[in-house]
């Protein structure tokens, strides 16, 4: 009995294969592979791999803020590189149910376009921090063909950067001086220098004047930096102390100016201020010189509890 059994469950699987003449199609390997490819193009968006290059990374905000809190978006493109604003959304509302959010940024990162290099220039942008990411995500999804059109690439003087234009122009230094002036012109507002420094001593890397002269100098006074060539003085670092102060469109900005009274004049720098909020580090804001996009430096302003401490024209070597 259990030889026909057995004998009829062989012809029962014999008669079950394909036929003779009909050949199996072997799967293609790269069909499934260029198939999966177009589904992952077409379902991944801008945000969602932004996220992803993000918190594959050892990007310094994801140390102190879990990567379920950081939020991710694109600031702007440009033809070289695209920067990526992080952020964390807090409730400051008083009233549990009616919750009312605030955007806190918390890091920003530049990725190059060419190199694919990741950057976080959160703490010092004038020194970046390489960041190690999971560089396959780029070799999948084009980064510029998913976010291009959804924001609009960056040019000099126009849309994310026009906003966060000083020019020194508009600035007057103690509400009288430009940035560039005499020594009779500085003698008269600021007096008399606390101390003075020959230029080839300090070994700066880059000069304002560019002269290199052997008599050129700084002079500090009340904690600010001038810089000298001849006759002609230029201000390189001003302290809003001593009761130090500037205009800015006719606007006065001095030690007592807040971050939120900075915001009115400059609200996409403020909103994207650099450095983490904690101990021994200040918040900085960074403003452009031009409209244009001619000058390579940029205004930094930095901020001690809330209130403007000092500024600084930086100049890159």
């Amino acid at each position: 009995m259990l030889r026909i059994s057995t004998l009829f469950m062989v012809l029962l699987l014999l008669s079950c294969q394909r036929p003779s003449g009909h050949k199996s199609q072997p799967t293609s390997t790269s069909d499934t592979t260029n198939k999966t490819m177009t589904r992952d193009n077409k379902e991944m968006s801008c945000d969602g791999l932004l996220s992803a290059i993000v918190k594959s990374s050892n990007a310094v905000a994801l140390k102190y803020f879990s990567d379920t809190l950081v939020k991710v978006r694109l600031e702007y493109l440009t033809a070289e590189k695209a920067r990526i604003k992080l952020y964390v959304l807090s409730d400051i509302s008083d009233d549990p149910a009616h919750k009312k959010l605030t955007e806190n940024a918390v890091g920003w990162l530049e990725l190059n376009r060419q190199t694919k290099r990741l950057t976080d220039i959160t703490n010092d942008p004038d020194k970046p921090l390489v960041l190690q990411y999971d560089t396959t995500l780029l070799q999948k999804h084009d980064l510029y063909t998913l976010c291009g059109t959804q924001t609009a690439i960056a040019k000099p003087g126009t849309g994310y950067e026009q906003r966060d234009v000083m020019q020194e122009a508009d600035i007057r230094f103690n509400g009288k001086l430009k940035r560039f002036f005499t020594m009779a012109e500085f003698k008269k507002v600021f007096g008399k220098p606390d101390s003075i420094q020959l230029l080839k001593d300090e070994t700066p890397c880059v000069t304002i004047f560019g002269t290199e002269a052997p008599d050129d100098k700084y002079l500090y006074k009340d904690g600010s930096c001038f810089e000298t060539s001849k006759d002609s003085v230029a201000v390189a670092e001003f302290r809003f102390q001593s009761g130090n102060f500037i205009t800015y469109k006719g606007i006065r900005i001095d030690a007592n100016t807040t971050m939120n009274d900075f915001k009115q004049l400059f609200p996409t720098a403020v909103s994207g201020r650099l450095g983490m909020d904690k101990e021994g580090k200040l918040w900085v804001i960074q403003l452009r010189e031009d409209s244009e996009g001619i000058s390579d430096g940029h205004i930094k302003i930095f901020f001690r509890d809330e209130k403007v401490s000092f500024m600084h024209w930086w100049l890159p070597c």
